[in-house]
């Protein structure tokens, strides 16, 4: 099926938004006993069917060799192993809010990446829109750029968004060559077996203790925060690109907060507001081609 330019746009928002779960999912899990590598694990079993299943369907007619599978299992460890692994420790010792801070930093990594991939400046839409957009993520957040937590956490997180980063550059060329459904599938295929190796420090025995509510809350971040959103932002940067797909991942701190405000009961103040308009005309302004 062909994915206009738009609703590749709108997959990008979705993946957004569903991403934008995330820290509060773990946040809860962590309150209930649950630590970074064991939750990381129960996450992985919960995604791993549904990737297998998708990898097995679309792996049959694959005719384009190994190699394009192990640089796609290689992505997978960068994007979603790595980056996961980084952010679930910083977790631990930041709070959320400068968890969204640091980890939506990556878009302008992509951008100035891309640009010394490309040895080509970014055009001046896609500049402007970047501005805007962090100018609405600026005048969102003036009361949480207090980045509270160890100095270790903070760095884990920049690596993070820089690990994030590089993953969403590398994964076009492979998505273009394989599709989205395949190269997804295989990357995060990869990333759950990765991910295994966090047994070496929780047991099984320590993750079946778990409440159950614990449980619920990996369900919910493997389906709902990993599976639906790898695969729509896959899609968006197939029709989209890096660039328009990452900057659109600057609406994560806008969806949190209005998330925050919905399910915790916290205020929405002009700032908000203020913050919400800029950031949808930054993402008007990726909407076009030209």
């Amino acid at each position: 099926m062909n994915i206009t330019f738009r609703q590749g746009l709108a997959l990008a928002l979705m993946a957004s938004f569903m991403f934008s779960l995330k820290p509060i999912l773990i946040k809860q899990a962590y309150e209930l006993g649950a630590n970074s590598e064991g939750f990381m694990v129960l996450r992985m079993w919960f995604a791993f069917p549904f990737y297998a299943v998708l990898m097995l369907l679309y792996i049959k007619p694959y005719k384009g060799g190994l190699r394009l599978i192990a640089l796609s299992a290689a992505a997978g460890f960068i994007g979603y192993f790595l980056s996961s692994y980084l952010d679930l420790l910083a977790l631990e010792t930041i709070s959320a809010q400068a968890e969204r801070i640091i980890l939506y930093a990556y878009p302008s990594l992509v951008v100035l990446l891309k640009a010394l991939w490309d040895k080509r400046l970014p055009s001046v839409r896609v500049v402007v829109a970047v501005g805007v957009v962090y100018a609405g993520l600026l005048t969102l957040l003036p009361g949480e750029f207090n980045l509270t937590g160890s100095p270790l956490g903070l760095f884990l997180m920049i690596a993070c968004a820089f690990s994030f980063a590089t993953y969403v550059l590398v994964s076009k060329p492979l998505i273009e060559k394989m599709g989205a459904t395949l190269f997804t599938s295989v990357a995060m295929v990869a990333s759950c077996l990765f991910t295994q190796v966090n047994l070496l420090h929780t047991p099984i025995a320590t993750i079946i203790d778990y409440p159950w509510e614990v449980f619920a809350y990996g369900f919910a971040l493997a389906f709902f925060c990993t599976v639906i959103p790898s695969y729509a932002m896959s899609s968006a940067i197939s029709v989209i690109g890096t660039e328009r797909t990452a900057i659109t991942g600057t609406t994560g701190p806008l969806f949190t907060t209005i998330l925050a405000a919905l399910i915790l009961g916290e205020s929405i103040t002009l700032f908000h507001i203020t913050g919400l308009l800029l950031v949808i005309l930054g993402v008007y302004l990726l909407s076009k081609k030209s």
